[in-house]
């Protein structure tokens, strides 16, 4: 290892290109800070070159390289950037910009100069012209908008390429890539500083752009330091952004995959378009909150491919260590990087799958629903480990799925705590990992049965049926938790004889006996004022033998006897009427569960826990629980 001061003018005056590896992330840098406080240095020390007083360098910061061994001798040299390539781009679109601002103004000598430090001479003898002309080339998702700001040769053209646009009934327009706005940027203050210079002083404007363009060949440099033959690059960029950088923890895996990808003489562009370029949007960018920390949508699919593989736990903070050791352990996981990252794919794709499941228009039988209305994602490991990793047929697959499907939604019915389920369903990844196919089932079953306690237990149908009949379930399950168990019990009331009819989107939960019963609903022959309802311990005189009567019907009209689906334009027509107006509306109704009504000529809490029964019973055959 090397290091050297290196002035902007050695850096960039020479046939050379620094290559922005793919493990690095894309240009952030932005405005506040970055932009503007170097901005604000450049003017300063031009401002000394016009007042012909001299002035220390200013050191940019490190630039960590490591030089390829050219592929042919027409190969213009090239360095990879270990560290240090938003401060490169960033210089270099200072530089573009003053290029043009010299050649809109037909500063000839410092559009000449200045075109040197961006563009690479000889382009006819080159290999590959169209990538080895420019000085710096940035990753692929900034590739070709850095080309089109370097190949445009004014801000005008810029703007032209890449013009503002304004979306309907939006006060601010859509952001232009932040390449483009770090280029008008410069643009604009490079501008304002010449003209403001030159009127002050009364200087010519090119003589005073001179003294810029001076500063920044003299007044600037980089510590360049080179990586010798014998370097670890990785491990050299992982010290250097492990600690203490704004880098998360799938930028810092991105940039162990793809070191082992310039090691294996791979070809990184391949790689990226072929599995990492599909990462880089925004939806895998979406940041989510897991325990008071956020983290990004790729960062817990990260996790999770790591918890699925391992059968361990892993702290969200250290993914990128964890999967270096994992991956790096003997024997070898893959054969090769390519590998690895379509295994990766596959999992990120079922992981997708389950992110997006709560906003898609799935059946209540789709597991994929079920975690999403349950808020279950922390299954996701041991999901992801049985569909893809376990070598599962389609029938053993769905058997092992419907195990699960009972464990979670047993245990939501029934208001077991969900805090340890991170450990539990990894844990069960390590007990079934090395299982064969055939035995997975089972194995699977004997796992999730084993627990005890309210953390763990697998709810027996006693138990089931219980909560069922007494739980207030709708005062603490979400509302799509609650319709999931209501189609549940929909679907499986149909038969081979009755119509194919799809439960439509806007299916709403509803009430028999309503939550606001004061008005229609008389409690054993007397009318009970709505404050009452509401506070039973306002039950005095007359009505203080009633008080705890209020307290057992307001619990049981939240229990799942008293609860069923309409669809929206039904619902408010029955809301809070009495029972005689909710028949002739639930007779529009074609569905199984409402039909049930037709034969109740009343309604009160027996009726409620006796339809309770029923429904228990129908669960429990719908969510089986393996004898032990």
């Amino acid at each position: 290892m090397q290091a050297n001061p290196r002035s902007l003018d050695a850096l960039f005056n020479s046939q050379l290109r620094y290559v922005v590896p793919m493990f690095q992330r894309h240009y952030v840098w932005q405005e506040m800070p970055q932009w503007t406080t170097l901005w604000e240095d450049v003017a300063e020390k031009a401002k000394l070159q016009l007042e012909n007083r001299t002035s220390n360098a200013h050191y940019l910061g490190a630039l960590i390289i490591e030089g390829v061994r050219p592929q042919s001798p027409r190969e213009v040299k090239r360095f990879l950037i270990i560290d240090g390539q938003q401060r490169l781009t960033t210089l270099q679109l200072m530089l573009c910009a003053y290029r043009d601002v010299a050649r809109l103004n037909e500063w000839k000598t410092l559009d000449r100069t200045t075109s040197r430090y961006l563009e690479n001479s000889d382009i006819d003898v080159m290999e590959f012209p169209d990538e080895e002309r420019f000085k710096v080339w940035p990753t692929a998702l900034n590739r070709v908008v850095f080309k089109d700001i370097v190949s445009a040769g004014s801000k005008a053209d810029v703007e032209a390429r890449y013009p503002l646009i304004r979306r309907p009934r939006k006060r601010q327009p859509e952001p232009r890539p932040n390449l483009v706005e770090a280029y008008l940027f410069f643009a604009r203050k490079l501008t304002e500083w010449i003209t403001d210079i030159s009127s002050a002083t009364g200087r010519t404007m090119e003589d005073c752009a001179f003294n810029l363009l001076q500063a920044l060949q003299q007044d600037f440099s980089v510590v360049e330091i080179s990586l010798s033959e014998g370097d670890d690059s990785q491990e050299i960029f992982y010290s250097l952004n492990s600690q203490g950088r704004a880098l998360s923890q799938s930028d810092l895996l991105r940039s162990l995959i793809f070191m082992r990808a310039e090691k294996e003489k791979v070809d990184r562009d391949v790689l990226f378009a072929d599995y990492w370029g599909q990462f880089e949007t925004a939806f895998w960018s979406a940041e989510t909150k897991r325990g008071g920390r956020t983290y990004s949508r790729l960062d817990l699919a990260l996790r999770f491919f790591l918890m699925a593989k391992t059968g361990d736990l892993v702290d969200a903070r250290r993914v990128n260590e964890e999967y270096r050791r994992w991956v790096s352990a003997s024997p070898p996981k893959y054969a090769n990087v390519a590998h690895e990252l379509a295994d990766f794919s596959r999992h990120a794709v079922a992981y997708r799958r389950y992110a997006e499941g709560g906003g898609q228009p799935l059946p209540s039988t789709d597991l994929v629903r079920v975690l999403a209305d349950l808020d279950v994602s922390t299954a996701l490991p041991l999901v992801l480990h049985l569909e893809l990793d376990a070598g599962l047929d389609s029938v053993q697959l769905s058997e092992c799925f419907a195990i699960v499907e009972s464990f979670v939604c047993r245990r939501g019915v029934t208001g077991e705590e969900t805090k340890e389920y991170n450990k539990l369903f990894v844990e069960v990844v390590g007990a079934i990992r090395d299982v064969p196919p055939d035995g997975v089932r089972k194995a699977l079953a004997n796992k999730l049965l084993s627990g005890g306690g309210a953390t763990r237990q697998w709810p027996t149908d006693e138990q089931l049926i219980e909560a069922v009949i007494s739980r207030p379930v709708s005062l603490y399950l979400r509302t799509p938790a609650l319709r999931l168990i209501l189609e549940r019990l929909e679907v499986e009331q149909r038969t081979k004889k009755s119509e194919q009819v799809d439960i439509a989107a806007n299916l709403q939960v509803e009430h028999v006996l309503p939550q606001a019963w004061a008005a229609h609903w008389p409690l054993n022959g007397v009318s009970i004022p709505a404050e009452m309802v509401s506070a039973p311990y306002l039950a005095v005189g007359s009505f203080a033998p009633l008080a705890d009567s209020i307290r057992a019907r307001n619990n049981r009209l939240h229990t799942v006897g008293n609860l069923t689906l309409l669809n929206g334009y039904l619902n408010p027509a029955a809301s809070n009427a009495e029972y005689t107006t909710k028949l002739r509306e639930y007779k529009h109704s074609v569905l199984r569960l409402n039909r049930y009504f037709e034969s109740q000529d009343a309604w009160d809490e027996a009726a409620i826990e006796k339809r309770g029964r029923t429904l228990a019973r129908a669960l429990c055959a719908i969510w089986r629980r393996p004898s032990a």
